[in-house]
């Protein structure tokens, strides 16, 4: 876990949840589909959210895991109508703010702070989504993986005297969502860390005890804190 303190464009959620309304989502309950048009903008005040990408054949890929603060739906801007691409779905019980786009898009166009915030924000994505793919594609599942769990324990990390734990419960199945690849494999490959003392999992909760083995099986660049989360 790294200690450094992760940018978020705090002016813009502020103003985002002071014009815009709350709506709470039970766990399992999505907030919009694939084809549903981009009119909000969302910010998480509670809970977590998936958001994710169903393929033809079924397989589903996670590409956000998004805590408090954390900022999706709407965000190409000043580009007209569009229909969503992936799905929004609650992880656990969650209140968003919404805003609707054409409102924000005002917000950004009239306030400097805003824009650069925006700005910076979308940066940060951009090479999130970047890093991700080439972890996924150089190191394969088990790159996956290993670049996830990292991930995680930047998102939600805790020092404990065993190591790193992730204090979000997660399950192997969501593991695999998040990774692009299944369950199954992902039971097979925690096993090979476990066997090897690099990580250790009880009751969903998953403890890194050798980050540096982890940080090692990827190659790990030691990328900025801002770029190495989940969300």
């Amino acid at each position: 876990m790294n200690n450094k303190t992760i940018f978020y464009p705090e002016t813009l959620i502020s103003l985002i949840e002071q014009s815009g309304n709350s709506i709470s989502f039970k766990k399992g309950e999505f907030i919009y589909h694939p084809g549903d048009p981009t009119a909000y903008i969302y910010t998480v005040q509670q809970g977590q959210v998936f958001i994710s990408r169903m393929q033809e054949e079924g397989a589903e890929l996670a590409t956000n895991l998004l805590k408090e603060k954390g900022i999706f739906g709407a965000v190409t801007l000043f580009c007209g109508p569009k229909a969503h691409t992936a799905s929004a779905k609650a992880k656990t019980d969650v209140t968003v703010c919404r805003l609707p786009q054409k409102e924000f898009e005002a917000l950004v166009l009239d306030n400097e702070t805003v824009k650069t915030e925006w700005m910076r924000w979308m940066e940060i994505d951009r090479q999130r989504a970047i890093t991700k793919i080439r972890d996924n594609v150089m190191y394969g599942k088990l790159g996956a993986l290993c670049s996830n769990l990292i991930r995680l324990s930047n998102s939600f990390g805790e020092e404990v005297p065993e190591g790193i734990r992730i204090t979000t419960k997660i399950t192997n199945q969501e593991l695999g969502v998040i990774c692009g690849t299944s369950r199954e494999v992902v039971n097979r490959l925690l096993g090979d860390l476990k066997r090897e003392g690099i990580i250790s999992v009880e009751q969903k909760i998953i403890t890194i005890h050798n980050m540096e083995k982890l940080r090692h099986l990827i190659n790990c660049e030691n990328c900025h804190i801002d770029v190495c989360q989940v969300f």
